[in-house]
């Protein structure tokens, strides 16, 4: 097959995925936005790492979600993966994606969790905090079990673009982790939190994946 006779393809997959995400993620959106306009919640109190870890919550929840509905069409997918696929998932791919679907979706919850429990309970108790934590800590151990499954299954070249984005972001955080660290001390920046560059890494692992996962074609 030429470039030329799969590029509509691969446009209409590429489209239905970005009306899928705004779909999903608008609903998201307005709901969330009627709760804080009715005053239902306050969030005056959140930090700027507060916002954008249920940003990037909800894009993970909401990937998750799509990639999830689409498995329920084989040829949609396929698609979903490689937009330029011609030929239905098998069973076993099916698994794979669903799996994907699952530790995306968690991940969304778990870094979302910790701040709507704050949002939602002020101030936050102590009982609600411990079971919040243990959800939290459940859910981690759930997710790190699928995402070992997932390794398992993955061809070689999802092994290596996760190979790469984790490099790239060892050695680059790395650095960056350690001049702020030092103009930290020298009392020239303020001081981050553990949240704070649990943000910043999530954020920052999200941006190099889609990079690589551009440059290999598969988004």
């Amino acid at each position: 097959m030429t470039a030329t006779s799969s590029s509509p393809k691969l446009n209409r997959a590429r489209i239905a995925q970005g009306v899928a995400g705004l779909i999903v993620g608008g609903g998201l959106g307005y709901l969330i936005g009627r709760v804080i306009k009715q005053g239902r919640i306050d969030v005056s109190d959140l930090t700027w790492s507060d916002n954008v870890a249920v940003l990037i919550a909800v894009m993970l929840f909401v990937a998750g979600t799509v990639l999830v509905a689409a498995t329920f069409s084989k040829r949609l997918a396929a698609r979903v993966i490689d937009p330029a696929s011609d030929r239905p998932a098998r069973p076993a791919q099916i698994v794979f994606y669903r799996q994907q679907a699952v530790v995306l979706a968690l991940s969304g919850v778990m870094m979302a969790a910790p701040v709507v429990a704050r949002v939602l309970s002020q101030p936050l108790s102590g009982q609600l905090a411990a079971a919040v934590m243990a959800a939290i800590v459940g859910l981690f151990l759930l997710q790190t079990l699928l995402n070992l499954s997932v390794w398992t299954r993955a061809d070689e070249m999802i092994r290596q673009m996760v190979g790469e984005a984790g490099a790239v972001c060892f050695w680059v955080l790395q650095g960056a982790l350690f001049l702020w660290a030092a103009a930290e001390k020298l009392e020239l920046v303020p001081a981050l939190t553990a949240w704070d560059m649990m943000t910043i890494l999530m954020g920052f692992y999200l941006v190099i994946s889609s990079v690589i996962s551009v440059r290999r074609g598969l988004a």
